[in-house]
């Protein structure tokens, strides 16, 4: 199991990723959306080589302000999730595109437009 490279756990009503995710070194895409996850485990924080991460439609109102330390990722999707706000850091990196979408997004929820 640990030479896993995708895994999709989306549409379960899961309530929390493992907390033994990090074990999977080489998981390069997780897709775990439209469950009721509300906590990301510190373990997600050491798959390296993870690329893709999609979290939309679960519970989260934050998401860790390290997740700007997997270098590998290159796409991240929270969107419907009842976050707060975006970490800072993560604005800073290359998933800016991704950040983009998701303001917008809340922008037209709550009835606001972004003008370029």
């Amino acid at each position: 199991m640990t030479q896993l490279k995708e895994l999709d756990i989306s549409n379960n009503a899961i309530r929390e990723i493992p907390r033994n995710i990090g074990e999977l070194r080489n998981l390069v895409s997780l897709h775990a959306y439209n469950n009721q996850i509300s906590y990301l485990p510190p373990s997600l924080l050491s798959l390296n080589d993870l690329q893709q991460l999609n979290l939309s439609g679960n519970n989260l109102t934050a998401l860790p302000s390290a997740i700007y330390n997997l270098f590998s990722l290159k796409e991240i999707n929270f969107d419907d999730n009842p976050l707060l706000r975006p970490p800072m850091e993560i604005c800073k990196g290359k998933q800016l595109y991704t950040i983009a979408r998701y303001l917008q997004r809340a922008d037209e929820r709550d009835g606001l437009q972004l003008h370029s």
